[in-house]
């Protein structure tokens, strides 16, 4: 059987995009201290494109860009309003729909926790358009762990030398996936590749097109 397995955050999920939306909501319910473009930077960098272990990230958001809010408020918020309703990437709801209808198996593994990731899942319409989703901490062990990969493989049915994994990390998606056999295709988004690692892909892309023409094509 064939499939296409995909990381979550900048492969499927637009990010970015839907935290500069979250940012200037969190803005004007409590009251940040800088302009909103100046804010929505200075959260960017808190964040530290989802690194930043989150209690330290809450802090230093109540820190930094308020002067009354608490880290537990911040923290409550984000978890009620950031993936009420995240944005995909142009093109990848599509790229899912063509996967399905040729017959093949796709899924989501993702490293994060439970309660955003889940969220993001759901909330997308993810759900329902893969075959199935493992979250890093619910599973125990995260990318690159062959672990997790081998989990979904087992689960789908797929065959690792006929499928494919497509995320933006070049360790934990694309150094991850080659080690369990798959093919790997990098999508660059943010992440720069990194000077000591091989570039191991088997395929580059920078968008949902050419990533259309290396599955399908």
């Amino acid at each position: 059987m064939k499939g296409v397995l995909f990381d979550l955050d900048e492969t499927l999920i637009d990010r970015r995009r839907s935290l500069d939306r979250y940012a200037r909501a969190l803005r004007g319910a409590y009251r940040g201290r800088f302009a909103e473009d100046e804010f929505v930077a200075h959260f960017h960098r808190l964040d530290g494109a989802g690194r930043v272990p989150r209690r330290q990230f809450f802090a230093e958001i109540a820190r930094e860009l308020f002067d009354d809010a608490t880290a537990d408020a911040i923290e409550a918020h984000f978890y009620t309003h950031a993936w009420r309703a995240p944005l995909l990437h142009d093109g990848m709801a599509a790229i899912l729909r063509d996967v399905r209808a040729r017959g093949w198996r796709s899924g989501i593994i993702t490293n994060g926790g439970v309660v955003a990731q889940s969220a993001k899942i759901d909330n997308s319409g993810l759900r329902e358009s893969v075959d199935g989703a493992v979250i890093s901490d619910a599973f125990g062990a995260k990318k690159p762990d062959p672990a997790i990969f081998l989990n979904l493989i087992d689960t789908l049915g797929i065959d690792p030398a006929q499928s494919w994994f497509v995320g933006d990390d070049p360790t934990a998606d694309v150094w991850g996936a080659k080690q369990v056999g798959l093919r790997a295709c990098w999508i660059e988004r943010h992440a720069a590749w990194p000077d000591e690692l091989p570039r191991c892909y088997d395929a580059r892309v920078t968008d949902a097109g050419q990533l259309r023409a290396v599955l399908f094509g």
